[in-house]
């Protein structure tokens, strides 16, 4: 072997006898260069004292600056021999995203003297992909029995990829092609093997990532599903990335771009669910880091238009890059105390989110330091930390993430189970409001002597905000109060409740001093609700007061009433009463917004017009239309009309 920047020795008389002879099973010992001896012995300047020329205004090498280690192999071959090629083996990288090579530069093969491309994908433009065991065919006629076989590589004098190792992560077989293919393919197959569990884990990544959508869909009140299924959905690709890289399929510029581009959102979209996952507070680092993320998406952009662009590519890499690289430090140290200070504060699943980090952390030391050894070692290093099952070898990195996956699903359980428990703990409480809610609105009719009264309540939930109040006076009057409780759930319920309860107790018959009694009720309650009160006496007369709530029609004529604040509003409010005379068979509808605010489909409410036109039908006749329309709201339709013997008594 030795050390030359033209392509003399690639000739099959070229004299090699003065060259070192070297074992190419192992590592090799450095060849002395003749160039730097010689600018040694001339002086301590150690630069070029050479021949020179001048290109382009600028003093350079005749042969050009760059100097490579030439390989010879001198072969006698069997007289009519057949096809023979040569099998340059790699060995099988380990199973990382993005993979460690051990096997330094490319190569360059001449047989005879004639350069030899590879086979195998992209065999015309080796050097733009990753390295892999590749076959030769040399080509030497059955009448040439002589064969020099010359193996050139970049001339690199220490280090990992040091000349002086070329050998030491190679096999080099020379052979019948057929029987080389056998090898290559036992190599593709160990390469499959290798990968096996990481490709396992992208699918069982996209499986959770579909599933953790559906969870989100269903639950969309915790939007940290969303963020970890996006998470989890970006890292899925990376195997099968990874090992279309390591085959020659991809161009290394194009694995390296996608594989740092999906590796730089999924980190995004983790710092997004930790967010949400912890409820924690927008603080400055918070919004520092998200509001300099945009800066991730710059990376497989500017590292693809390096070398097909201007200079300033270059200089926008090295800003994209170094602002990835700080940014990246700045989220590792926001994922690790965070995770910590919660785990501090007994946060069982912050806990376990820290084991997979800490695992991927060695996961992705563990091939670099085993690479390491290997390169430096001159021999194959095996990790303790890698499993043998069969030929399936599993190494650390593929252990932390299926640990990872089995801890997300764990949390997930967890978290499930909680948010059932809690589920059922509100509908127990919803069913209990509910019961006290029908104890207190009347299921059945009640007897109103001289006065019919139909009544109808729909709830829009479990439990709602409308309510209404119907009883009989001791002078055979008629008192009815009905209202709508702003808001919901449980919260309206209660508020329902207190006034259902302040209703039984006052000891009013005013309609307008009902109103003022139970605004006092609601003051500082954070709630307000619209009313109406009505009282209607036995000879006939009608007396009204509104509390903001909508107008009572007669006879399918709207009553205009003085505006009057809900209740609960202003503390110490008065309200106006109103009076007018029932004829016999007089009707009165009271109702609650839930009636005029239904609406369909197309975004189109119920409306005032509906209720005039159907403000001579039954309560329940009205409830139904609204509801079938498309109720939204609580629905309450109470009518109350004045009979013709209430005037005979």
């Amino acid at each position: 072997m030795g050390i030359s920047a033209d392509q003399a020795p690639a000739a099959p008389d070229f004299d090699d006898s003065a060259w070192a002879v070297r074992d190419a099973n192992g590592s090799m010992a450095d060849v002395p260069d003749e160039d730097e001896r010689d600018k040694g012995e001339q002086g301590s300047d150690t630069s070029d004292k050479g021949p020179r020329i001048e290109v382009n205004g600028q003093s350079i090498h005749p042969h050009g600056p760059q100097r490579f280690a030439w390989f010879r192999l001198h072969a006698r071959l069997a007289q009519n021999h057949g096809p023979v090629a040569l099998y340059l083996e790699l060995p099988v990288s380990q199973n990382t995203s993005m993979a460690i090579s051990s096997t330094g530069p490319g190569v360059d093969v001449y047989a005879n003297g004639k350069p030899v491309p590879p086979n195998g994908p992209h065999g015309d433009n080796p050097q733009g992909y990753q390295q892999i065991s590749r076959i030769y065919d040399l080509n030497v006629p059955p009448s040439e029995t002589s064969l020099v076989l010359v193996v050139r590589t970049l001339y690199i004098p220490f280090g990992p990829s040091a000349y002086t190792s070329l050998f030491a992560s190679r096999k080099l077989l020379l052979g019948n092609r057929g029987d080389l293919e056998s090898a290559l393919e036992l190599w593709s197959a160990h390469g499959l093997f290798e990968r096996l569990p990481r490709l396992v884990n992208s699918i069982l990544l996209l499986v959770l990532a579909l599933f953790l959508l559906a969870l989100y869909f269903t639950q969309r009140g915790h939007i940290e599903y969303l963020w970890l299924a996006l998470h989890e959905l970006v890292q899925a690709p990376i195997g099968f990335v990874d090992l279309a890289g390591s085959s020659a399929r991809l161009d290394q510029f194009w694995y390296a771009a996608t594989v740092l581009q999906l590796i730089l959102i999924s980190a995004y979209f983790y710092f997004e669910f930790l967010i949400s996952f912890l409820s924690l507070r927008r603080r400055w680092y918070i919004l520092l880091l998200r509001y300099t993320s945009p800066i991730l998406a710059g990376v497989a952009p500017t590292l693809l238009l390096v070398g097909h662009g201007p200079k300033v590519i270059g200089v926008v890499l090295a800003f994209v890059f170094l602002g990835s690289l700080v940014w990246l430090i700045g989220w590792t140290l926001f994922v690790f105390i965070t995770l910590v200070a919660a785990t501090v504060k007994r946060n069982f699943e912050a806990g376990l989110l820290l084991i997979p980090l800490v695992l991927s952390i060695v996961g992705m030391v563990e091939p670099v330091v085993t690479a390491g050894m290997s390169d430096f070692g001159g021999h194959e290093y095996h990790s303790p930390l890698t499993i043998q099952a069969g030929p399936i070898p599993i190494h650390f990195a593929s252990i932390a993430d299926s640990v990872g996956i089995f801890v997300i699903v764990l949390i997930i359980f967890v978290r499930f189970l909680r948010i059932q428990r809690n589920q059922e703990r509100v509908s127990s409480e919803l069913a209990a409001a509910r019961s006290v809610q029908e104890l207190m609105i009347p299921q059945e009719k009640l007897e109103t002597p001289g006065f019919e009264v139909d009544s109808i309540y729909n709830p829009a939930n479990e439990v709602g905000g409308d309510f209404f109040h119907v009883e009989t006076t001791k002078d055979g009057g008629l008192l009815v109060v009905i209202g709508d409780v702003a808001g919901k759930g449980l919260k309206a319920a209660m508020n329902v409740s207190m006034l259902m309860g302040a209703l039984r107790r006052t000891p009013d018959r005013s309609p307008s001093k009902i109103l003022e009694s139970l605004n006092r009720v609601l003051v500082g309650s954070d709630s307000f609700t619209t009313c109406q009160a009505a009282w209607f006496g036995a000879n006939g007369e009608l007396v009204l007061s509104n509390a903001g709530h909508l107008p009572p029609y007669l006879n399918s004529q709207e009553i205009t009433l003085p505006g009057g604040l809900p209740l609960g509003v202003l503390a110490d409010n008065t309200y106006e009463d109103v009076r007018l005379y029932l004829h016999p068979g007089d009707r009165i509808l009271l109702m609650s917004d839930g009636v005029v605010e239904a609406r369909a489909g197309s975004g189109e409410l119920f409306g005032f017009d509906r209720v005039h036109n159907l403000s001579n039908q039954s309560a329940f006749y009205i409830a139904d239309a609204a509801k079938a329309f498309g109720q939204e709201d609580d629905i309450t339709v109470l009518t109350v009309r004045r009979m013709a013997e209430a005037m005979a008594a």
